[in-house]
């Protein structure tokens, strides 16, 4: 059943596509870069998503102490046209069903009033200025912040109260990882066996704990909002 992770929970091993490369595995990422500080926010396409990533790969060099990547809502065939291996300096997983955000019980809400920080607001009015239209639902996904160690163990996690809940950049990234008390990485003995969490159209991801929930993501296509910067701050903080 689906529940909030926290610290000393463990997050499965599992494969993942990024818009360059499919069936990645995500112990391998740990092995490679524990403690890893791993930001879900939603599909790529969002204005709140695009200003953060582009704010990530602008400070990604103040992050000296371990490795980071985003988890966005899309399709990785979709964000492929524009997103290469070199477009990034940190991965992006691609989980358009939002199987781990159901598995770790992210909330999506209804009502600015109940996502939009005041820098959410600043963003969203920029955005909409651009041409940017909301969900017509009005359902935004919540963010939520881990930091991993190398056998996937939770060492910090914090589920957003709204869309600009998580670290603001690289640096504050950094930070969080020197407030912990970050173990060395160690690797994994753990022979459990890599689950999928991006399945073709038609099929359920199988992963233990998961609820049936499982649903696209109602936001709009990158090539719906390909006039917003990905490096240049689009929605700038109004003085």
């Amino acid at each position: 059943m689906s529940k909030r992770i926290g610290p000393g929970a463990k997050l499965p091993f599992f494969r993942y596509d990024t818009p360059y490369s499919a069936q990645n595995s995500f112990r391998q990422l740990l092995a490679q870069t524990a403690p890893l500080v791993l930001v879900f926010m939603s599909n790529f396409g969002h204005p709140v998503t695009r200003t953060f990533a582009g704010r990530y790969a602008r400070t990604f060099d103040a992050l000296t102490g371990g490795g980071f990547a985003l988890v966005v809502r899309s399709r990785a065939d979709k964000l492929s046209r524009a997103v290469g291996p070199d477009t990034l300096p940190y991965p992006l997983l691609c989980d358009a069903k939002g199987v781990l955000y159901d598995l770790l019980d992210i909330p999506a809400r209804s009502g600015a009033l109940a996502t939009y920080s005041l820098e959410a607001w600043q963003i969203m009015r920029e955005a909409k200025k651009h041409g940017y239209r909301p969900p017509r639902n009005g359902v935004q996904q919540l963010p939520l912040t881990l930091v991993l160690a190398a056998d996937g163990t939770v060492l910090f996690s914090h589920y957003g109260a709204s869309l600009t809940d998580v670290p603001a950049d690289c640096a504050a990234v950094q930070k969080l990882l020197e407030d912990l008390d970050v173990p060395l990485p160690t690797g994994s003995d753990d022979e459990d066996s890599d689950v999928t969490i991006y399945a073709g159209p038609g099929e359920v991801p199988d992963i233990p704990g998961l609820s049936s929930r499982i649903h696209e993501s109602s936001g709009p296509e990158l090539e719906q909002t390909a006039a917003f910067g990905l490096f240049g701050d689009p929605y700038p903080e109004e003085k």
